[in-house]
């Protein structure tokens, strides 16, 4: 009997000592849950201010009304691939360098019969147009949403096809053919000019995917202000940049 008393009175002794280590092991695990929780998380960034990539500068360029435009498109989404990021620059220089106009549909012509020096009648017209710069600088930012539902190759051409068809519907002082010839220049061995011309041929054909394209023009026509032309004024010659220009090492 004394034996069996014994041997009970060790398994108690045990299970408090079992008892006593389990307790004691949540009272350390639970003051190490509290250490980590009040240590501050560690957070590391990446130095992206560092780098720098292969830009235009617009402004240095004289480009100022339309550096928006290159910091909406190239800057923000690091569209720096060629040949887009030379070629949508190309355009964004033709159209701030040259005086297209688009003439407002809802115009009134007014022709003006004059007399020279020599008594001949000299007929001119009166009309009012629209900066085709002004519509490009609403027109792009205005398509940037639908513009970037697209993969990105599609996405590119669509705008270059914006400055296409705005220049499609362009004119240059006396001469209609002149956008039409500096479209073929800018397009002349572009790897994706044969895409840009489909696009552009679908915007034309009003086509329901793409329709926000010339949308983009028509809504321009509502808020952007007209100015009067008078086609008797000197022709001018499209103004192209001999130098093309140069890249530099900047920060985003």
């Amino acid at each position: 009997m004394g034996t069996i008393f014994l041997f009970y009175y060790l398994y108690k002794l045990y299970q408090l000592y079992k008892e006593e280590v389990e307790q004691e092991k949540e009272w350390v695990q639970e003051a190490v849950n509290e250490k980590i929780d009040e240590e501050p998380e560690q957070l590391y960034e990446l130095n992206t201010d560092k780098i720098k990539y292969s830009l235009y500068n617009p402004s240095f360029e004289g480009l100022h009304e339309l550096s928006s435009l290159y910091k909406l498109v190239v800057h923000n989404n690091l569209w720096i691939d060629e040949p887009f990021h030379t070629k949508f620059y190309e355009f964004l220089m033709i159209i701030n360098d040259n005086n297209f106009m688009i003439i407002d549909p809802l115009s009134k012509v007014i022709t003006i019969n004059m007399r020279d020096k020599y008594n001949k009648v000299q007929t001119s017209k009166s009309y009012q147009v629209y900066s085709t710069k002004e519509i490009i600088k609403y027109a792009i930012p205005y398509c940037m949403d639908n513009i970037k539902r697209f993969n990105k190759k599609d996405a590119q051409n669509l705008l270059i096809s914006i400055f296409v068809v705005a220049l499609k519907q362009s004119v240059h002082y006396l001469s209609h053919e002149v956008p039409q010839n500096s479209i073929d220049k800018l397009l002349k061995g572009y790897k994706h000019a044969q895409a840009v011309r489909s696009i552009v041929e679908l915007v034309e054909e009003a086509d329901e995917q793409l329709y926000f394209i010339q949308e983009s023009i028509y809504d321009a026509f509502t808020v952007l202000e007209t100015f009067p032309y008078n086609d008797s004024e000197v022709s001018k010659v499209i103004e192209k940049r001999r130098q093309p220009p140069q890249k530099l090492l900047q920060k985003i």
